[in-house]
């Protein structure tokens, strides 16, 4: 008998096959992948059993979840969810609204929602969300019991901090599996299928307990029968190695010989876990097993097969179309990590405003400095920037700038560690004498722009022929000091100056050297909320570029080849055509 588990991970809310920033269709969507299913159930329902499972991250990124999380009591995923899954895991961005937004969610959704690592302690989360979950399904052989479990890393203590402190704890990934596997055998399990919300890694801090992506390490654990994965929107199998092990078959998509599956980003691609199983003397066996993709630009939808869902798209786009401002200038980010760009500092002067005009520190003594880092800046694909013309801006405009569901937090800092806090932006360059100036826009093995901070109030230069200071993840690798010069309005910034700074939570709690910092305010709306008060207000400000790079000299990068348009006036040069939406340019520093 054949088992099928359809998989999704990553959605980021990508359900409709509609660009609703650039106003046009698009390949990758969730809809697409229910209608496949549906019609693969209908075509193969007397042959196979058929199972559709998520595995986290299926809300925040796209409109569609930032329609649900402002209209939360009449979200219009839970529907989708409720018709096209049998089981969905929790990812880490499912943390992002907050625990009240996740149980006014989940109360609409029907189907099992599982995780196996979080305690929600005495939220109704906790009676909501299941440790495991067994799947029974009646064969001409006998019943089939397929069980699912699911973890996300602990590390949503540290990225969701100020949602989830005191409210959950969070056991070691590898340890709930061990238990849960456990528990699911026990009750009768034949099949196990864990929805493991991380990434492919061999890199040593990635293999301890308490280690970010751990795919590699759940593929040697006991009576698991098939993974899928996610977390670092890479896609599996594919040439594209995630890591080089000679237990990686690509043929087979299998690690270890464990049938394993990622499925991208965004909707980008559904996996598929194959299973040939039978039955012998009253137990199910696995013969054989595989994982495969199946690519969005793949599947072509007939207009009439969207007819259900054209009312719900109607009412995003509504929503998104509603007009709250201007912009005289285009807002991109195609250059922000070399060239720092209109697009990001829009973001830092609408925290500074909302600082001194709502946050009662109009009259402080201390400086108030802003920063922003893009949020669209290329890693999830060519598609992936920020690109908005000069006129009327919409909502979706402010969605395009600051995708993220962070609330504000006004820190208050010194000088030494503002310097730390440059060393880190500086780190994302690489050595002086690399191909490139920048690190790969990956957080597995590079610097992903956003955790590359601009601070446009002040004028700071690196010089990056000194070793990077700090890796990715904010941890400090050597005493190498890349920032040589730090001023406030000309004057030079020592160790023991002050700083108010309007940050977001993520960064807050990110950053090891920020987690102490004293918190004058924090504010009960998003930063994408405070951008589009900013966007109504009319206020205005002049485009600074606060960095100096040294050695001064022509450098190698690499946008989106869409980015050619907005070279005039910029010491950019289109240089080479990838082929895969991607260009190298050169840039002078």
């Amino acid at each position: 008998m054949k088992l099928t588990v359809f998989a999704t991970t990553d959605v980021h809310g990508a359900i409709y096959p509609y660009n609703y920033f650039d106003n046009e269709p698009k390949e990758n969507a969730l809809l697409k992948f229910k209608t496949y299913i549906d019609k693969y159930k209908a075509m193969n329902g007397s042959e196979a059993v058929v199972i559709t499972a998520d595995n986290g991250d299926l809300l925040q990124g796209d409109v569609w979840s930032e329609y649900d999380s402002v209209n939360s009591s009449r979200a219009l995923v839970p529907g989708i969810i409720n018709e096209m899954y049998d089981v969905i895991g929790l990812g880490n961005h499912e943390f992002n609204f907050g625990l009240p937004f996740l149980n006014e969610f989940y109360n609409q959704v029907t189907v099992p929602i599982v995780n196996s690592n979080v305690d929600f302690l005495d939220d109704p989360l906790e009676s909501m969300i299941r440790t495991s979950y067994i799947k029974e399904i009646k064969t001409a052989d006998g019943l089939l019991k397929v069980g699912f479990l699911s973890v996300v890393p602990t590390q949503i203590l540290k990225w969701d901090k100020f949602h989830l402190e005191g409210r959950v704890k969070a056991e070691p990934m590898t340890e709930a599996v061990r238990e849960t596997t456990a528990q699911l055998k026990d009750g009768g399990a034949d099949i196990i299928i864990l929805l493991s919300h991380t990434g492919m890694s061999e890199a040593d801090d990635d293999l301890t307990p308490l280690g970010e992506n751990q795919a590699v390490l759940m593929a040697m654990m006991e009576d698991i029968d098939g993974i899928v994965f996610g977390h670092t929107h890479d896609v599996f199998p594919s040439g594209d190695l995630l890591i080089s092990d000679d237990r990686l078959d690509i043929d087979t998509g299998t690690f270890n010989k464990m049938p394993m599956v990622q499925p991208g980003v965004s909707a980008s691609h559904l996996g598929v876990l194959n299973f040939d199983l039978e039955y012998d003397s009253g137990v199910w066996k696995v013969r054989q097993a595989d994982s495969s993709l199946i690519s969005a630009e793949d599947i072509v939808l007939k207009d009439d097969e969207l007819a259900d869902y054209q009312k719900k798209h109607e009412q995003v786009l509504a929503y998104l179309n509603i007009p709250i401002g201007k912009t005289d200038y285009p807002l991109t980010t195609y250059f922000t990590r070399v060239i720092p760009s209109r697009g990001v500092q829009f973001v830092s002067e609408a925290t500074v405003w909302f600082a001194k005009e709502r946050a009662a520190l109009k009259e402080s003594n201390i400086p108030i400095i802003g920063f922003n880092s893009a949020v669209k800046v290329g890693r999830d694909g060519p598609q992936d920037y920020t690109a908005i013309p000069a006129g009327e801006m919409t909502i979706a405009d402010s969605i395009d700038i600051y995708k993220h569901a962070n609330t504000l937090l006004i820190i208050k800092i010194t000088g030494k560690v503002l310097k730390e806090w440059l060393e880190w932006a500086a780190s994302s360059f690489n050595d002086y004498e690399g191909d490139e100036i920048l690190q790969p826009n990956n957080s597995r093995y590079g610097f992903p722009g956003y955790n590359f901070d601009t601070f446009f109030d002040l004028d700071y230069t690196f010089d990056i022929t000194k070793p990077a200071r700090y890796v990715s993840s904010a941890h400090r690798l050597n005493d190498s000091e890349r920032v040589i010069k730090m001023s406030y309005k000309g004057k030079r910034i020592k160790d023991t100056d002050e700083f108010i700074v309007p940050a977001n939570n993520y960064k807050v709690a990110y950053a090891p050297f920020l987690r102490d910092a004293e918190i004058l305010y924090e504010s009960d709306i998003s930063v994408r909320d405070i951008v589009t008060e900013y966007i109504k207000s009319g206020e205005t400000f002049e485009y600074r570029n606060p960095m100096t790079i040294i050695p001064h000299g022509t450098y190698k990068f690499t946008t989106a080849t869409a980015a050619a348009e907005y070279t005039d006036g910029l010491p950019v040069e289109h240089l080479k055509d990838c082929g895969d939406g991607f260009s190298i340019f050169s840039v002078k520093l």
